[in-house]
């Protein structure tokens, strides 16, 4: 079970990372112009992506000890759900949350990969092929355009995020 969660997960994460990683300049031309500019706010760019736009919305744990925290009493046994999308646009831990900005100090405090024991295994790769995809990406497209008509359609499973394709035309560098 747990190579089949780190092959699909792998999977579905960093296919979802890549997506909306390199669509977002699509959309913000200007975005593109700058790492053009400056590669070296590739990272940076990947970290804003994760904490914005995770590859998973949600996550589901069971609860191992008592607890009373939330409202209802929670037992062992008992699964909660918690949105890593909203935990990542905290305005005491993030300034202007909801902006998608490459000079934030704190890039890597978001939640995309989890945290405590259930941390992301994958973590460290996800960022690098993150890196890589984008480096190449901005290293060979000068330009990108979303297709006419083309609009955003999110997968559809209940604890992932990204688009269903991204629809765009591109011109070499």
């Amino acid at each position: 079970t747990q190579l089949i969660s780190l092959i699909l997960g792998g999977n579905e994460t960093t296919r979802h990372l890549n997506a909306t990683l390199l669509a977002r300049p699509a959309g913000d031309p200007a975005l593109l112009e700058r790492l053009h500019a400056d590669p070296s706010l590739i990272p940076a760019a990947v970290e804003e992506s994760l904490r914005l736009e995770p590859p998973i919305h949600q996550m589901i744990r069971t609860i191992e000890l008592p607890v009373e925290r939330f409202g209802p009493s929670m037992c062992p046994g008992d699964k909660i759900v918690y949105a890593v999308a909203s935990a990542n646009r905290d305005d005491g831990v993030f300034a202007e949350p909801d902006s998608w900005r490459l000079d934030r100090p704190n890039g890597r405090d978001h939640l995309a990969f989890g945290d405590g024991p259930h941390i992301c295994p994958g973590m460290s790769i996800a960022r690098l092929e993150g890196r890589v995809c984008t480096e190449v990406f901005v290293e060979r497209v000068g330009r990108l355009a979303p297709v006419e008509g083309w609009r955003y359609r999110k997968v559809p499973v209940f604890w992932a995020n990204g688009p269903i394709d991204v629809r765009v035309t591109l011109a070499p560098r």
